[in-house]
């Protein structure tokens, strides 16, 4: 069901048939002259439960048309029947998603509306309505479907954090809808997610303009949106300090600027090791108010911090005097004092080595509750079972002592077990835990926790830690299968933000993960893109005869699946890695070509002209051109024809120069041909080194337009290109695959916008 209000219709027709367009609304409703033939369309839209509809904007260039969905499910239907109907036949639509100009009223009330789940068409408006009243009187006599059934809030915070691994801000933006709409969570938890979601995206000066700040700084968060908020006021506001060699600097701004703005965020660390954590409390210990020598010392002792920042941590800490922090007295006295100025950090420090009593455990409880960390629960839990069974019931007298470890044990309110349950410190235990108990309440809160705080190096510890790993992976897709499907997203984050991602080790982990991700797919688009980064891991690590066809065949069952124009540059991207990389069963990738082949012949008018030229290469690369000859000759002619009555839209490239950066620069250079070709006066630079340089820095400064591939691309080069692309030129382009496809797909769309 859809949750827009008639108010709110209401508020977007007037919005939408306002300001920047010529149709009339009035005119419309009342049946007047040419403009009545739009009320049909616009009564979708107000009907008891809106449907999807399509709306012109009459604008001094003419006319566009906005297919407006209020789903996704809705918006891959409607661009479906678009493609149908419409498509590039008479109009300039080819299965994308409108990129929309928030600075337009129209477009502006667009996004507000559908969220960002809308198309636009262009082209002849006489032609394009003819199409348009086609599909509309074919949909009115088609059997009427069900209203979408709804989904399980898991199964949508799945696909969110799918979206957020895969890069793909437009479907993340789109589930966040669906829990709004749907009405599956308050709105304090969905604004927790949109500073995941800009976290994730790097978006930092965006998260810290969020109108609803200030009250997030106030309000008890959870440990990861807490971790955003620090890395986000590092990354916007000191790096350059650091950047530029500049602890001083630093030092004065995070007194006069930083801590006043933002100290709630300071209360907690909670053992986090993210370089910008550690570097934003080390200037907690050196220019705080008052200074913390204890904190200094203990930040310097963590270990495995990379050397360059672990370099910066020691540039801040000298300017520290020594000083012998003075002895203050009973442990417990201290911690309490700590727990009630909000220093929970340094309380928990203090409480690990006191003895075992009611009033540790009760400030342990505390720490935990404050600073939301397993690791912390693991330590209150173990501290609680080392209590006499008197001094436990003791302490579960005080109600609210009770309901946490209620909350902890992830059991019904009254049924709290005085032997507590440990909470598990790896991915083995969370698997074990979950096997012995499918129905376990805080599973998922716990993987989504451990994939931020557990140590990928623990599973390399025992030898059979993997094999064991991989049992449990097989045993709980038996008897535990949605839990498992739901926490993908947080095994994939795990593992491939390692960085040391693609251990030779973990390479039966990743096969599972991929197969794992083809088992509770339903085909959206990030499953896909992160199937491709899977994939291309494997084949990066080598894979033996067995393995590669398991690949293959996986792609192929996707694609027999989910086979559409809007997947093409999918599986163009997949089988351009399978060229690049060795093959060791050559029948199965032609296979693959082949099945690519049929559904790209059977729909030539709506393959982009880049991508038939991609397509062609591969078999040209594969040497496939005479066995694909039937499907050559049969539709080559449509195909020129199509081709040659669509002018290269490369072709507005002409005498700029475009920066593409990648690591995988195979298929750059793949990318750079095919640019090129379609226009002569386009200068092409490639990169792939991991860092910055002076030559990155010139390209990044002067070229007129910057794509870089976030799938493939390290923090420290996103960074600098972000960092030194000037606000006046046109923005970088992301792209969220590693394929050549892709690349040209963003450049084909943002070209189009012009």
């Amino acid at each position: 069901m859809n949750d827009r209000s008639p108010t709110e219709v209401r508020h977007f027709l007037e919005q939408f048939f306002g300001t920047g367009n010529k149709f009339d609304l009035n005119q419309i409703e009342q049946n007047e002259g040419k403009q009545a033939k739009i009320r049909p369309w616009v009564e979708l839209l107000t009907r008891d439960e809106p449907q999807p509809t399509v709306l012109p904007c009459w604008r001094e260039a003419g006319v566009d048309w906005y297919a407006l969905a209020l789903s996704e499910r809705q918006l891959r239907r409607l661009s479906e029947e678009l493609m149908a109907f419409v498509g590039p036949t008479y109009s300039t639509f080819r299965g994308q998603r409108a990129q929309l100009n928030l600075q337009d009223p129209v477009e502006a009330a667009v996004y507000e509306f559908t969220n960002g789940a809308t198309v636009k068409l262009s082209g002849q408006a006489k032609d394009i309505w003819e199409a348009l009243e086609r599909m509309r009187w074919i949909g009115e006599r088609r059997v009427k479907r069900v209203a979408d059934v709804p989904r399980p809030t898991g199964r949508v915070l799945r696909d969110f954090y799918m979206a957020l691994q895969a890069g793909d801000r437009s479907s993340a933006e789109n589930f966040l809808q669906y829990l709004l709409d749907q009405h599956r969570l308050d709105a304090l938890n969905l604004l927790f997610l949109r500073v995941q979601l800009l976290a994730e995206l790097e978006q930092w000066k965006e998260l810290l303009t969020l109108p609803e700040l200030g009250n997030l700084l106030q309000v008890r968060r959870p440990f990861a949106v807490t971790q955003a908020l620090l890395k986000a006021v590092y990354r916007s506001e000191l790096q350059h300090f650091e950047d530029n060699n500049a602890p001083n600097s630093a030092i004065a701004y995070f007194k006069e600027v930083i801590f006043p703005r933002y100290n709630h965020l300071f209360a907690v660390r909670a053992g986090s090791k993210i370089p910008e954590v550690l570097k934003l409390f080390m200037l907690l210990a050196v220019g705080g108010e008052p200074s913390k020598p204890a904190l200094r010392d203990e930040l310097l002792a963590i270990e495995d911090v990379e050397e360059t920042h672990y370099l910066y941590l020691q540039r801040l800490a000298a300017l520290l005097p020594d000083t012998t922090p003075p002895s203050t007295g009973d442990s417990l006295q201290q911690a309490e004092q700590l727990v009630k100025n909000g220093d929970f950090d340094q309380a928990f420090s203090l409480l690990c080595d006191a003895p075992s009593s009611n009033e540790k455990v009760r400030l342990l409880f505390q720490c935990a509750y404050e600073l939301q960390t397993l690791a912390l629960e693991n330590a209150a839990l173990q501290a609680f079972d080392e209590l006499t069974r008197d001094e436990q019931s003791a302490l579960l007298k005080v109600r609210w002592n009770q309901n946490f470890l209620t909350q902890l044990q992830g059991t019904q309110e009254g049924t709290t077990d005085l032997t507590a349950l440990s909470v598990p410190t790896n991915w083995l235990e969370w698997l074990s835990q979950v096997d012995k108990n499918p129905s376990w309440e805080r599973a998922l809160y716990v993987a989504h926790q451990g994939s931020e705080e557990w140590d990928v190096t623990g599973l390399l510890m025992e030898p059979q830690t993997v094999a064991k790993f991989q049992d449990l992976l097989y045993e709980l897709e038996s008897n535990a299968a949605s839990i498992l499907h739901e926490a993908l997203p947080y095994l994939l984050k795990f593992f491939q933000e390692d960085e040391h991602f693609l251990r030779r080790e973990f390479l039966t982990i990743y096969q599972s993960l991929l197969e794992l991700l083809v088992f509770s797919t339903k085909g959206g688009e990030p499953d896909l893109v992160l199937f491709n980064n899977l994939a291309i891991a494997l084949l990066t690590l080598g894979v033996n005869t067995k393995e590669y066809t398991e690949i293959v065949n996986y792609a192929l069952a996707l694609w027999t699946q989910f086979a559409s124009p809007i997947n093409v540059h999918w599986i163009l991207d997949l089988i351009d890695a399978l060229v690049l990389y060795p093959c060791p069963v050559p029948e199965n990738r032609e296979g693959l070509l082949y099945a690519a082949a049929q559904t790209i012949y059977s729909l030539p008018e709506r393959i982009d002209e880049e991508q038939w030229v991609l397509f062609r290469t591969l078999v040209k690369d594969l040497n496939l051109k005479e066995f694909l000859s039937d499907l050559f000759s049969k539709q080559a002619n449509l195909v020129e024809q199509n081709l040659e009555a669509e002018a290269s839209i490369f072709q507005k490239l002409q005498g700029k120069s475009v920066l593409i950066y990648t690591l995988t620069e195979t298929v750059a250079i793949r990318a750079k041909n095919i640019l090129e070709a379609a226009c002569k006066e386009v200068k092409v630079h490639l990169s792939h080194h991991k860092g910055g340089d002076d030559r990155l820095l010139q390209w990044v400064r002067n070229s007129d337009l910057v794509v870089m591939v976030t799938a493939s691309a390290k923090h420290a080069a996103t960074g600098f290109i972000e960092a030194n692309r000037p606000s006046h030129l046109e923005p970088i382009l992301r792209v969220n695959s590693k394929g050549s496809a892709s690349m040209l797909r963003e450049i084909r769309k943002y070209l189009a916008r012009e």
